[in-house]
């Protein structure tokens, strides 16, 4: 089995153990194996960046101005 190492920041690993209580996981690489396993598709298709030359254009969609009417109204005489 190939082997990779990662490296986690110090500031994600309060999270991380709390992950692991949680989950029951025995350590940090069977977390993120977890982690991958059940959230990396989402994050594939949903993943987006702007002003990232790798990400799609993002279209803008013209806002339609709504017509305004003036009205005018006569006076009432009592």
């Amino acid at each position: 089995m190939a082997q990779t190492r990662a490296v986690l920041r110090s500031k994600f690993v309060p999270l991380a153990d709390e992950l692991l209580a949680t989950t029951g996981a025995s350590d940090y690489s069977t977390l993120i194996g977890i982690l991958l396993s059940r959230y990396g598709k989402h994050l594939l298709s949903t993943w987006e960046i702007a002003n990232c030359p790798q990400a799609a254009p993002i279209v803008q969609q013209p806002i339609a101005q709504p017509s305004i009417t003036t009205e005018t109204f006569t006076p009432l005489e009592f």
